[in-house]
């Protein structure tokens, strides 16, 4: 018969077990951390497809700003002249009508007039002319350029979503994992060899991958991604060997072959040569997939070599893990 203390202690530990007891099974924890995994990593690839345009135009809007600048200097040194002229005549106390108006507000305007007067020279409507046409050049390529900083503001906005987006998925996930025993938190991560995207057993890849047969390109990138198996993680933009994102892996592991690709799944879908099916393609061909999301390298045998999600490391997997091919370009 238990004594009162003793039965004060079973109750107890009783009531700890069954608060430290998860709320939800493994398997069904396995699925949501996986779907907020891979939401996230989506969400990746929508922040480096908009950083990849933003960055562009960055570079078009400097290249503007300098036009700009240049063509304003021109049209200052133009009117910097007339008025010099303009001095000249004032200090002999007249000025010449066409020199006023040439240094009007609206030398268009007057260009209009002037000529259906024969108010000028052929020479004066040569300059006068020359000097509208920059100054057209120079307002168009300012509302060129405020509309893409218009545009630039926009992107920013859309990778600050994603981003925001990515990491509420991220937090979700782990407060699921938070809620595991130890034991469950190393099988939904694919531990133990309980499966999940970092199991070799569990893909089906044997850790060959046959490069016969593809160009040295192709050789040169697989090799370069095929020594990050199981070594570098998933990492938000990430595109070293301290961390990938799925097309980070891609974009680094053709850089060794020397071909530059742009750090996005979505842009990935054009580059290189068109592969017409899966039928047609090879080892080192880019694989692009869930609607353009993920992107990796083609490992033979219906299996893509590539940075899955959060929480795996680079690996080896069956394609059928992901959503439908969306392209297969071959570099």
């Amino acid at each position: 018969m238990l004594t009162a203390a003793a039965a004060t202690v079973v109750a107890l530990s009783a009531q700890t077990a069954a608060q430290a007891a998860p709320a939800i099974s493994t398997k069904d924890a396995k699925a949501q951390v996986d779907a907020d995994r891979s939401d996230a990593a989506a969400k990746t690839e929508q922040w480096n497809q908009a950083h990849t345009q933003q960055q562009a135009l960055q570079r078009r809007v400097a290249i503007l700003q300098d036009e700009i600048a240049r063509q304003q200097a021109e049209i200052n040194g133009e009117l910097d002249n007339l008025g010099q002229i303009a001095n000249s005549q004032y200090a002999s106390g007249v000025i010449d009508p066409t020199i006023q108006l040439m240094l009007s507000s609206s030398p268009d305007a007057f260009l209009q007039k002037a000529a259906s007067q024969d108010e000028l020279t052929s020479n004066q409507t040569s300059e006068l002319q020359a000097l509208v046409s920059q100054e057209a050049t120079l307002q168009r390529e300012k509302a060129e350029a405020a509309a893409e900083l218009a545009q630039e503001q926009t992107l920013l906005s859309q990778m600050s979503a994603a981003k925001t987006e990515a990491l509420a998925k991220l937090k979700h996930a782990q407060s699921v994992l938070d809620a595991l025993t130890p034991a469950q938190q190393t099988a939904v991560n694919g531990g133990g060899g309980g499966g999940g995207y970092g199991s070799v057993s569990s893909s089906g890849y044997t850790g060959h991958i046959d490069l016969s047969g593809i160009s040295s390109a192709a050789r040169t990138a697989m090799e370069a991604a095929m020594g990050q198996i199981g070594v570098s993680p998933y990492l938000w933009g990430g595109s070293t060997p301290a961390g990938f994102d799925c097309s980070g892996l891609v974009m680094w592991a053709y850089a060794h072959a020397g071909i530059s690709l742009p750090h996005s799944s979505y842009a990935d879908e054009s580059v290189g040569t068109r592969v017409p099916s899966m039928a047609d393609a090879q080892v080192g061909d880019i694989i692009v997939m869930e609607n353009g999301a993920h992107v990796g390298l083609y490992a033979g045998n219906g299996m893509l070599l590539n940075a899955p999600e959060y929480g795996y490391d680079v690996s080896v997997q069956p394609m059928s893990y992901f959503g439908g091919v969306v392209a297969i370009r071959r570099m």
